[in-house]
């Protein structure tokens, strides 16, 4: 396990340099564990600024970002992360954050945060129903190399499942809101969702059946890969998220758990782990006329019919030439069948996956071709 950490993440980082930034965008999600008491936070957020020198985030999605009371901010922990970037990178960080409660038995204030390498052009936020804790969603639009995004940060309430159903409906509606009003290339939302993929709060953003639906970027990109973010130093369990809201023109190049290295041998930053999703620009061509135009992505459909039993048909359009893998993954993101793969040439297919001997059930099906992978889901009830 060890060595394919190391090789994963040496991988990851080839992949990275090898992207010029004007065609990437990386994203980061992180709960900082704030300045919880007994947890030594001042060596914490050292280290956690170290290895976020090293990963160079573009945007940084901050869940229990926490400062003193009655410093006036000097040690927010959002503003000496963003400080110490721009210090060791020579470019100025912004950072925007939105304040939710005491903490730590009101001995902190906290917030939720954004820190951002390009220019942020419109701010916001919405308070979201209450449980635990007040909680928000903020919002940034920002203008990147790719064009400009909305950035959505969450975390959302610990204690109650209906309660983060309500909240996940709420930033539904929110992203929806500013999608309309301040168009962009596509909606990114991170945060600490405090939910398991497959649970009720986290189906509702990824129901393929809407149009507002999300792709979880980790399982699209890895997905017989649990990816588990908590707790740090045993993971057990993925409640860190980075969801995309796609509009054709980005398309995910990878995505890995972060911030998983000890400092001292046995010490993390924090309780969780990161998650840092890579995007990069949608394939671009040449027209008839010798200009540059951007081509449809990978399409991957619906399957039909669905539910099924025993088989079911999956469409798809290729186009470029490629070589393309479609193969079906069980609810705990193992590999149960390699439906196609081989060498297309541009143009629309179809495949056939014959269920015969498989259990009922949720199913996810995956196109892969070359660094784009599109997942959707399927269910065979017999």
């Amino acid at each position: 396990m060890r060595v394919f950490i190391i090789v994963y993440f040496i991988s990851f980082f080839c992949t990275v340099s090898l992207l010029k930034a004007e065609d990437s965008l990386k994203i980061m999600t992180y709960n900082l564990e704030g300045m919880k008491p007994g947890t030594d936070p001042q060596t914490r957020i050292f280290n956690a600024i170290q290895y976020l020198k090293q990963l160079n985030p573009d945007v940084i999605g901050l869940q229990e970002i926490n400062e003193s009371l009655n410093t006036g901010g000097s040690d927010n922990q959002a503003k000496v992360i963003a400080d110490s970037l721009s210090a060791y990178f020579h470019i100025p960080y912004y950072t925007y954050t939105g304040f939710t409660h005491q903490s730590w038995s009101n001995t902190f204030n906290e917030y939720i945060g954004i820190i951002s390498r390009y220019p942020v052009q419109e701010t916001g936020f919405l308070d979201l129903v209450k449980g635990a804790f007040p909680r928000k969603v903020v919002w940034n639009q920002i203008t990147t190399p790719l064009g400009k995004i909305n950035f959505f940060n969450t975390h959302l309430d610990y204690l109650n499942t209906a309660v983060r159903i309500q909240q996940v409906q709420q930033i539904i509606g929110y992203v929806a809101q500013k999608d309309t009003s301040f168009p962009a290339i596509a909606s990114i939302l991170t945060g600490d969702f405090n939910d398991v993929p497959g649970t009720s709060p986290i189906l509702l953003l990824t129901n393929t059946g809407t149009d507002t639906s999300f792709i979880d970027t980790y399982h699209a990109a890895n997905p017989a890969v649990q990816g588990y973010t908590i707790p740090a130093n045993a993971p057990s369990s993925r409640i860190d998220f980075i969801f995309y809201k796609s509009t054709g023109r980005l398309s995910i190049n990878s995505s890995l758990v972060v911030m998983n290295e000890p400092y001292g041998g046995i010490n993390y930053p924090s309780d969780h782990l990161g998650v840092m999703t890579i995007f990069k620009k949608s394939i671009t061509g040449v027209d008839n006329k010798g200009r540059v135009e951007g081509l449809k992505n990978f399409e991957l459909y619906q399957n039909f019919p669905n539910p099924f039993n025993p088989a079911t048909v999956i469409k798809f359009s290729v186009p470029i030439s490629s070589r393309v893998s479609l193969k079906i993954f069980n609810s705990t993101g193992q590999e149960v069948a390699d439906v196609d793969s081989k060498e297309y040439a541009e143009g629309a297919y179809t495949a056939t996956w014959n269920a015969a001997g498989f259990a009922s059930g949720v199913y996810f099906y995956r196109l892969q071709a070359g660094n784009i992978v599109v997942t959707k889901k399927l269910m065979l009830l017999k």
